[in-house]
This record gives structure tokens, sequence and C-alpha cells, in this order.
């Protein structure tokens, strides 16, 4: 037998070393390219869409306010229509009350000499101040 090998074997003796070769035409290329799918709409695609549909919704807020002013400004002019019966209801439950008041006045008053009914102690003769009744 043969001596040791460099790689610790023993030769093999009337055994030749025989260079492998490619096959006639080369071997067929490799490919290496990574096959990414498409992931989705672009970049440009995804501001352009955004940009709509926040220019949707910014019209129809502006639709809806205006909307809601035009109801307001009905409700509004509704509320001035009504005020002069509200503020002629109010004045008679004045007067009514006035009239009241000084008729149970002039029953407490009756005796005592002097007194006029319906005189203020204050001096606001000829000063009309507005009844301090809410509406």
């Amino acid at each position: 037998m043969g001596g040791p090998s460099k790689f610790g074997g023993a030769k093999v003796i009337g055994m030749t070393s025989k260079q492998e070769m490619p096959p006639p035409g080369g071997y067929p290329k490799v490919k290496h390219a990574r096959y990414l799918p498409n992931r989705g709409p672009s970049g440009a695609a995804l501001w352009l869409g955004s940009a709509f549909v926040i220019g949707v919704g910014f019209y129809m807020t502006g639709q809806e306010n205006l909307r809601r002013n035009a109801d307001k400004l009905e409700k509004r002019a509704a509320r001035l229509s009504l005020y002069p019966f509200l503020q002629a209801e109010e004045d008679l439950r004045y007067l009514e009350r006035e009239k009241g008041m000084l008729k149970e006045e002039a029953e407490l008053m009756q005796g005592k000499k002097g007194w006029v009914v319906g005189d203020t102690i204050w001096n606001r003769k000829g000063v009309w101040r507005p009844p301090t009744t809410g509406v």
C-alpha cells in the first residue's frame, strides 16, 4: 500500500484523480433576482387618495355648517317674532300684580292719615323703571 496522504488517509494505488468539468454548453444561469410582488398602491396614490378624502370631509363639514347656521337663523327669527307677544303677556301679568299690590296696600293703610296709595318713599316721581321681573 502506499504511504499516507497529506489528508491522513492511504493512497489508493492505481486510481487517478479526474477533474470534474461543466457540461457542454455550460450550466444554466442561476436566477438570483428576488421576486417582490406589488404590495399595494404607490406613495403618490396614497397621498392623492388621502387628499381626496380630506377634501370631501372639509366640503361636507362646510355644508353641514351652512345648514346648521340656516337652522339657527330660522330659530332666531321665530324667537324675535314671538318676543312682542311674550312681552305683552308679561306686561299684563305685571299690571295685574301691581293692581293687586295697590289694592292690598289700600286695605292695610286705610286708617293712616296722609298716606297716598301707590306713592313711593324714594324720590322717583316722573321716572319710570322697568319691573324687576324675569321674562
